[in-house]
């Protein structure tokens, strides 16, 4: 039986935002790795504003839009989030693919569990795709009965 394991965006950012790696080698090195197309829009998302936010030195999303666009930490993200591309391109990570079924399945999951959209649509890709573990630092996947969560430290 193959050892599969969808990756939150929670694991990601620690990784590349804390420079905590130790817990997303340790999914990488023990599981078959898959993460939807939205988790890895939402770590590229928290990426962009944690590190342009400390660039400025600001929390406002408008400003940190601003700045984006002007240039501001691009480099930076874009050698931290290589960690995530580098994955994909040797294959580790493997890639999910989203469609209207499984959105209509995240929005029954977001009531049936209280989750909010995105996690929501992260439970339903994996109920889609069969994959009943999910590696997350966010306890909201607990509520959700066919999810093991697996909190790599």
């Amino acid at each position: 039986m193959l050892n599969l394991v969808v990756i939150d965006s929670s694991v990601f950012v620690e990784a590349i935002l804390y420079s905590r790696r130790g817990p997303l080698e340790k999914i990488i090195s023990g599981y078959d790795a898959f993460a939807p197309v939205n988790v890895l829009e939402e770590t590229l998302f928290k990426t962009i504003i944690g590190i342009v936010g400390q660039n400025i030195k600001s929390g406002n999303f408008f400003q940190i839009k601003k700045a984006w666009i002007k240039g501001i930490g691009k480099e930076e993200v874009e050698n931290r989030f290589n960690v995530v591309l580098e994955l994909i391109k040797n294959d580790l990570l493997k890639i999910l693919e989203l469609n209207a079924q499984i959105f209509e399945i995240s929005h029954l999951f977001s009531k049936k569990y209280g989750l909010l959209p995105n996690d929501a649509l992260i439970a339903a890709t994996c109920k889609h795709y069969g994959i009943d573990k999910v590696a997350t630092f966010d306890p909201d996947f607990k509520r959700v009965d066919f999810l093991e969560v697996i909190t790599p430290e």
